[in-house]
């Protein structure tokens, strides 16, 4: 037996919506058409480079905003050894984090919060890439940062330029996931720091229509996808929306904004 249900991912002013089909007990197998040659792995590939696309995302918008920064750290001739290669460039900004999350928290008493990659590929240029990393950091990390990296790549090789106000950062993370390129299954495309906030999933609650999905009050819709199968038979729908404010939480429920009611007369 199946139910369509839908549930919603908050993250920060940002809030997705997604109805499909859950199966309603373990004895349940969804009937499996026939095979076709050449799609199934593509598809499965595909599905997990863009679950992990929006999980990046989600964590961006949850812990950066306008203000903070999205850094390139390189590598000058002096510091990018001939044989250097991509295990090594991840093992030395290993050694740079650990620096830079200890001067942070001296300067600061907070924790550091940063998410990174470490890239292999050009995106522009469709090609492999000198290997650099890139980094969100915030603001008040910079110059720590900046000093700290100079020891390990060399002067002049920190970059950054500041995240704008636009709330839902999935083109960021789509171009930071870009940045990587013909890395192991499994492995991890990107990172981030401990005890950074994270998106609140809902509870999934049954609806009765998957076509019927309607944005929050006073959200901004800002994509909607569909998937069909090979019958061509809607089976899940996607939206992602943004709000005016973030949501708030009260009694570990989530409180999205509501249509006002009509004032009594």
């Amino acid at each position: 037996m199946r139910k369509l249900m839908e549930y919603k991912i908050i993250s920060g002013r940002v809030v997705e919506t997604k109805r499909s089909w859950f199966p309603m007990n373990n004895d349940y197998t969804k009937p499996r058409g026939a095979r076709r040659a050449g799609t199934s792995s593509e598809k499965k590939i595909r599905a997990n480079e863009k679950s992990s696309e929006r999980n990046l995302a989600r964590v961006i918008n949850c812990n950066f905003d306008a203000g903070d920064m999205f850094c390139t750290l390189a590598y000058d001739s002096g510091h990018y050894p001939a044989d250097f290669d991509y295990e090594q460039a991840k093992e030395m900004l290993k050694l740079f984090q650990s620096k830079l999350r200890k001067a942070y928290k001296s300067h600061t008493e907070k924790s550091l919060k940063a998410i990174w990659v470490t890239a292999n590929w050009s995106p522009h240029k469709n090609a492999p890439a000198r290997l650099h990393h890139h980094m969100i950091l915030p603001a008040d990390a910079l110059e720590l940062a900046r000093s700290i990296w100079e020891n390990f790549g060399g002067p002049g090789t920190f970059k950054m330029e500041g995240i704008d106000g636009r709330i839902d950062h999935s083109d960021m993370a789509a171009y930071m996931m870009e940045n990587v390129h013909d890395r192991p299954a499994g492995e991890n495309k990107w990172s981030c720091c401990r005890g950074m906030d994270r998106p609140i999933y809902t509870e999934p609650v049954e609806v009765m229509d998957m076509e019927d999905m309607q944005p929050d009050y006073g959200s901004t819709i800002m994509d909607v996808e569909e998937c069909r199968d090979e019958d061509g038979v809607l089976i899940s729908k996607y939206m992602r929306c943004k709000l005016k404010e973030r949501p708030a939480v009260r009694g570990g429920q989530v409180v999205l904004p509501k249509k006002p009611g009509r004032k009594k007369t």
